[in-house]
């Protein structure tokens, strides 16, 4: 009997406690009430949104990232969505949490306390004196001040695509106290880290590592406070892979097999001016889409200049090389392309696609060969045959198709050599 009357007293208990636990931290209208008129009463002692609550402020902010929106290359903008969380302490705005229902914070407009004047110092857009208008801040009772604007920034950004489409971006968005030197208004970090819980990721560029830095404004005889927020993003390369480089290099390739049409052909100066004009088309479009600066240059830019260069000494060699074929064969060619071509041939032992020439004639010995001293020289005079106009020009276009591979290939070769150093 006994047991079970100290059982029901025990239950019993529990549950009294329960309930005054749910009654003691319970909202109510009126002691929020209690809690604004005790905070901003209108009396000469009340509080003052004009004056500092201490001297000096420690004002600490945290960024939060929710999507990076573009990176604009050509303009040089780097564009976001987040918010910043700014939190300093208020003394004046503090009060005894269990003499008001136990209300631990309340909220009220930014208008009505003191708040820091923030800016972003590289924003591209007009400067405000702060970043929110009109927001709410959280006010808890031991005097904490939680503010948190929103920020969708379009900031400044150096960027180098020195290496796209394997480029990497690194940019800030540069927080700073507006009017309030550091000495009475210093910013301090509130995280170690930029917040990313909220991040969504980005389909064109990759987030990689973020990193946080404070720095000091001097402006005459002053400092202002400056907090650096950076992100570095990796641009996927797969899509720019397939509709940048492996055209361009296509394209490149195509310039030296104008060697390969026959000289009696009329499409080779056709041909290469087509592979000319579009080489020139896709230089403009690329360069187009790069920044409008020479700070950096990019080595697919150079690329297609290089390439370019190439296709028109390969118009002009083929000029040559035709105007040579059809000239008469009473024009002879300069000696210096018989010597060439010789010399080139003895080399390749004399290639199947030029015809046999005898070099060596007869051997001949003369009077005039003697000396006066009665000693006998004999020399040997070689009479070559000369080769026919379009014989050179045959040679030519061989020979020169295979400088021009030599070179497109050390050209290729050097290309993705040189991007994969960014990587």
């Amino acid at each position: 009997m006994s047991t079970g009357f100290s059982t029901r007293r025990g239950i019993l208990f529990v549950l009294i406690c329960i309930d005054l636990l749910i009654h003691s931290t319970s909202y109510t209208v009126n002691d929020a009430n209690k809690i604004h008129k005790f905070l901003f009463n209108q009396t000469d002692d009340g509080y003052n949104k004009l004056v500092l609550p201490n001297y000096p402020v420690t004002v600490k902010a945290e960024y939060t990232l929710l999507a990076l929106n573009s990176l604009d290359i050509k303009e040089q903008i780097f564009e976001t969505s987040g918010w910043f969380t700014v939190v300093w302490i208020d003394s004046r705005l503090s009060w005894t949490n269990s003499s008001y229902g136990n209300i631990d914070y309340i909220f009220v407009p930014e208008d009505q306390v003191w708040h820091p004047e923030l800016i972003v110092q590289n924003s591209i857009v007009e400067l405000r004196k702060n970043l929110g208008a009109e927001k709410i801040v959280r006010i808890q009772y031991n005097g904490e001040v939680q503010w948190e604007p929103p920020a969708v920034l379009s900031t400044a950004c150096d960027m180098d695509v020195t290496y796209f489409p394997y480029d990497s971006q690194t940019c800030t968005i540069e927080l700073a106290s507006w009017g309030f030197p550091a000495d009475v208004v210093n910013l301090e970090f509130l995280d170690t880290q930029i917040n990313l819980e909220e991040y969504n990721k980005d389909e064109e560029w990759n987030l990689t590592t973020t990193s946080q830095k404070t720095y000091n404004i001097t402006e005459g005889n002053l400092k202002f406070s400056e907090l650096l927020f950076q992100m570095e993003f990796k641009r996927y390369y797969g899509h720019y892979l397939m509709s940048v480089i492996f055209p361009t290099i296509l394209t490149a390739v195509l310039t030296f097999v104008t060697f390969f049409l026959p000289l009696e052909s009329g499409d080779k100066i056709g041909y290469i001016l087509t592979v000319l004009l579009a080489l020139a088309v896709l230089l403009t479009l690329f360069s187009d889409s790069m920044p409008t600066t020479s700070k950096h240059t990019s080595v697919l830019v150079v690329f297609l200049t290089v390439t370019l260069g190439m296709a028109s000494l390969v118009i002009i060699f083929t000029i040559f090389i035709i105007r040579l074929f059809h000239q008469p064969e009473h024009d002879k060619a300069p000696k210096w392309m018989h010597s060439l071509a010789r010399k080139f041939l003895k080399l390749k032992h004399r290639a199947g696609r030029i015809n046999h020439l005898d070099h060596l004639d007869q051997r001949q010995i003369t009077e005039n060969d003697q000396p006066k001293d009665g000693r006998v020289c004999l020399e040997s005079s070689k009479q070559f045959t000369p080769y026919t106009n379009k014989e050179l020009a045959e040679f030519f276009d061989y020979f020169l198709f295979g400088v021009f591979t030599v070179l497109y290939i050390l050209v290729l070769l050097c290309f993705p050599i040189v991007l994969s150093t960014s990587t």
